[in-house]
């Protein structure tokens, strides 16, 4: 059973590699709840993605399929960045952000779609090939968990504020401080999308294409806020943030607060944790 663990991720990462098409086969449904998410961390797929981009509809079906397989352990956050995300006459939409933009360079996302996989590099590279999440996402799977978080968050629709509460506890000693970061996203965002393969909805164009899992704002900056400048694992760690909504375009019930954990010791930040909650809707 332990072998079997083992080689079935590498053989759906193997078959992937071999296929132009993102999907899995039968019995791809049986096959994916035999995944043991047992002592697994979670892991953030990162997907850099834009609406004139047509290969991103299938690689954001893949990882979909990721998240499933994992059961849930895999938390994907859809950032749009590069000139494919740029809107104009046709596309609309804007769903960009100065935070993605940032990540785009510091990253070097020269294309889109990628992701990058918990920010940790993959053979030297931080960006990773749709064809790789799998087996980018094994190795995260195969390190300790190393934190615990709990998140809270709220939105108030007559000051249009948003609260986070987090709780954090370290089960594995850090070289020195943590880092945490608050992203809002937003699901079930209507525009058109460009596309190329049936396999993913009509072609050349999906329309409405619903935008979920969108990244809208960092609540604490680019890159968040130290939560400690030293890590004990015997401590429960608490960070508390407010963010006000200036977008009027952005639908409150539809909102999700994304909480990751860094280590600021390692190259790029890498997550160490990361958790993922809905927005709750209050006003007095």
């Amino acid at each position: 059973m332990k072998l079997f663990r083992i080689l079935l991720p590498v053989l759906l990462v193997f078959g992937w590699i071999l296929t132009s098409c993102d999907k899995l086969d039968p019995p791809y449904a049986a096959v994916k709840t035999t995944y043991d998410t047992t002592n697994k961390p979670f892991v953030l797929l990162e997907e850099y993605t834009g609406h004139k981009c047509n290969n991103c509809p299938l690689a954001t079906q893949k990882a979909h399929k990721l998240a499933d397989y994992y059961l849930g352990k895999v938390i994907i956050m859809e950032v749009h960045a590069t000139s494919l995300a740029d809107p104009d006459p046709k596309y609309t939409l804007d769903l960009r952000t100065p935070e993605g933009a940032q990540w785009c360079t510091d990253f070097s996302i020269g294309y889109v779609p990628r992701a990058l996989i918990n920010r940790s590099q993959v053979g030297g590279s931080y960006p990773v090939n749709s064809d790789q999440w799998a087996a980018a996402i094994e190795i995260q799977m195969a390190k300790p968990v190393k934190t615990g978080i709990s998140a809270r968050s709220t939105y108030n629709s007559d000051t249009k504020e948003i609260t986070a509460n987090v709780t954090v506890r370290f089960k594995r000693k850090l070289t020195s401080s943590a880092g945490i970061n608050l992203y809002i996203l937003e699901d079930s965002i209507a525009g058109l999308q460009s596309n190329k393969d049936t396999a993913a909805g009509t072609t050349p164009e999906i329309n409405p294409y619903y935008f979920n899992e969108t990244f809208r704002a960092s609540m604490n900056g680019t890159y968040g806020e130290q939560l400690t400048a030293s890590v004990d694992t015997t401590k429960t760690y608490s960070y508390t943030k407010k963010f006000t909504v200036t977008n009027t375009d952005w639908d409150s019930s539809q909102l999700w607060l994304v909480t990751t954990i860094t280590d600021p010791a390692t190259p790029g930040g890498e997550i160490i944790g990361v958790n993922k909650v809905k927005i709750s809707l209050f006003s007095r």
